[in-house]
């Protein structure tokens, strides 16, 4: 019985710290109409993005939501990323429908 209330604990815990206590946010990437597309936040950033985009939407998306985040380096060299962070800044901003 002593476990069972342990493992209640632990799982308890756990979810409250993935919930959004710690303000974590897990991006998703499933199948939309067709081609894997990359969700995150709530919004679809459309499909068959590479890990540099993602990157940056994902940077973008936490600068929109007040704790600035970018990287510089890739921001000026990679096309890639600076058109997540562009992408993710835009959407992801306060007051941005989300897509469902």
């Amino acid at each position: 019985m002593k476990s069972g209330i342990k493992k209640a604990v632990a799982v308890s815990a756990m979810a409250l710290m993935i919930s959004g206590c710690g303000g974590i946010t897990i991006p998703y990437v499933g199948q939309v109409g067709g081609g894997e597309h990359f969700v995150y936040t709530g919004h679809d950033f459309g499909a068959d993005r590479n890990e540099d985009y993602k990157k940056g939407v994902m940077d973008g998306c936490k600068t929109a939501q007040g704790d600035y985040m970018k990287n510089h380096e890739l921001f000026q060299s990679n096309d890639h990323y600076r058109a997540g962070w562009e992408h993710g800044r835009l959407h992801c901003a306060k007051g941005a429908p989300a897509h469902d």
